[in-house]
């Protein structure tokens, strides 16, 4: 990869992969049920520690001052849903509302630099195409179109520092399963398809992604869950970005997820590891989230 494709790469794709909704790593157990109609609120928080930058080869990258990227991320993020009942099915409408602080090395000067406030806001429908009852079954089409009113610098990305927006338009296509196999299983199974279809900005023009994503679950009790979540995200197309092209990155990562739940409130928390890094920072993250039936 070119130097300055690689710095513009770190700001547009590093950071703001971290706010994509359900993609990006906010799949819960049970995530994808049939809901009865309702609304339900659901806030989340996100720690990241990806001290590394990898290259197309797995090979760490380092600032121009011979440093790593030393990326960290704190957001919290809230999120509304209501479901309702409507032509002999269900349908349910979300927002995503992120803001916190991202803050890395800049690979031009090897400053450390921040970004915060705001993040994307993402929103959009669903509508369910299949449930069964007895198995908690459930296939759903989601539809998340992500804003660009994230903080964002044009020199930070030309530079290669953070940014918490991309500054571009997105569409979210995500088809999404669950189920618990059979009447009363201890199991859960759910798993979200996810493309990401990008837009061109000005001097931007960035290549489609693609994510599957999966976790399952055990009922230790009605209300102690315990299982291992799992994705696989990777670019389908190059990007460019102020006139220099980017490599494709891929990324897998895999952690335990333990979740405590009421039928009125629950509470989760996952450990995430990049097993896997091309083109991306390599580490980890938490992900907290509380959930609450009005």
């Amino acid at each position: 990869m070119k130097r300055n494709g690689l710095l513009v790469m770190i700001s547009l794709f590093l950071v703001g992969a971290f706010f994509t909704p359900s993609n990006a790593i906010v799949l819960d157990f049970q995530d994808n049920v049939a809901c009865p109609p309702g609304f339900y609120g659901l806030a989340y928080y996100n720690y990241v520690d990806q001290p590394k930058l990898k290259d197309n080869s797995g090979n760490t990258v380092k600032t121009a001052t011979g440093d790593d990227l030393d990326l960290t991320v704190h957001v919290g993020s809230l999120r509304p849903v209501y479901y309702w009942k409507g032509l002999g099915t269900l349908f349910a409408a979300n927002v995503i509302v992120p803001f916190g602080e991202a803050s890395a090395r800049n690979f031009a000067t090897g400053r450390r630099q921040s970004s915060s406030g705001l993040g994307d806001i993402l929103f959009g429908p669903a509508v369910f195409l299949y449930t069964h009852e007895k198995t908690g079954t459930a296939l759903s089409f989601w539809e998340f179109a992500s804003a660009p009113t994230g903080d964002y610098s044009k020199r930070r990305a030309e530079e290669g520092g953070p940014n918490l927006g991309l500054n571009y338009w997105y569409l979210q296509h995500q088809l999404a399963f669950s189920t618990a196999f059979y009447d009363k299983s201890p199991w859960s199974f759910d798993m979200n398809i996810n493309y990401y279809q990008k837009f061109n900005a000005s001097q931007v023009k960035p290549g489609d992604s693609f994510e599957p994503e999966a976790i399952v679950g055990y009922g230790l009790t009605d209300a102690l869950r315990v299982g291992v979540y799992a994705r696989y995200f990777f670019d389908l197309q190059k990007s460019e970005y102020f006139g220099a092209e980017t490599d494709k990155a891929k990324i897998f990562s895999a952690g335990p997820s333990i979740a405590y739940s009421t039928p009125k409130w629950g509470v989760n928390f996952r450990y995430i590891h990049d097993f896997e890094a091309k083109n991306a920072p390599k580490g980890s993250q938490i992900w907290l989230r509380a959930n609450y039936v009005f």
